[in-house]
């Protein structure tokens, strides 16, 4: 199925993730034209290198959002563009911490890279932005329905406001035929999530999976194929939107 995406420029934060590197293959399977921003450096070179069907790498840069001139970086990446028809942010700084004990240095190190480098970077992207550019913006569950085994404030309230930047931008952006939404990841299996998948933390994973109508967790494709969607025309009159795509953990309530 052509979706319409081939010749497009889209820039992918996070591309060296788990949902970051299938997003790459999908997208160059659609032959879009590709700008890949991540923070793992072998990593981003390996998937540079790797052929990529008919897609068409653009740039490749290096960016750990913990670090001003990181951020710097990605963002002349993406004022050098001529034009950009999607922008992705995938990273996420995920901690452990309850709101009493949570340090503040570990709040604003990952609410810069949860947020304040999403609002940084689709700056830039709107000043390139075509007039049906697409933004799609990476939340969690954990942003909505708080898991009781686990403790993570700061990473919580960064993905919630983060949703709202989302709808911020299709609400302002909207005028000029600019989308933007937002998608809620429930436990997917990616690097990131890998330790949730051994032996040590199999009690926690099942007491999760057994809030989850489909009885298993994600996969990075999956993810990907719904961010794909969300870029094309074949979504063009969804905008404002935070969709989840969690088995339906979120359908249980709170």
């Amino acid at each position: 199925m052509d979706l319409g995406l081939a010749g497009k420029t889209v820039a992918i934060m996070g591309s060296t993730g788990g949902i970051g590197t299938a997003l790459v293959n999908l997208l160059a399977q659609e032959r879009a034209r590709l700008v890949l921003i991540g923070g793992q450096s072998e990593r981003l070179k390996s998937l540079a290198a790797r052929p990529t069907s008919a897609g068409i790498l653009v740039d490749a840069v290096t960016g750990d959002f913990r670090r001003d001139s990181d951020r710097r970086a990605c963002t002349s990446a993406l004022l050098d563009l001529a034009q950009l028809d999607g922008f992705v942010f995938l990273p996420a700084e995920l901690r452990t911490d309850t709101f009493p004990d949570a340090r503040p240095s570990e709040i604003r190190e990952t609410f810069d890279v949860n947020l304040f480098a999403a609002i940084e970077l689709a700056q830039a992207a709107l000043s390139r932005a075509s007039s049906t550019a697409s933004f799609v913006f990476a939340s969690s569950v954990d942003a909505h329905r708080h898991p009781r085994h686990t403790s993570s404030a700061s990473y919580d309230s960064s993905k919630r406001a983060l949703e709202s930047v989302a709808e911020s931008i299709a609400v302002e952006a909207g005028s000029r035929g600019i989308r933007s939404n937002c998608i809620i990841p429930g436990l997917i299996r990616t690097p990131m999530t890998e330790d949730l998948f051994s032996t040590q933390f199999q009690l926690e994973r099942d007491q999760f999976l057994a809030s989850v109508p489909l009885g298993r967790a994600g996969t990075a494709t999956e993810v990907a194929t719904l961010i794909v969607f969300l870029l094309s025309p074949a979504s063009s009159y969804l905008t404002g939107a935070c969709i989840p795509v969690d088995g339906g953990f979120l359908s249980q309530g709170l």
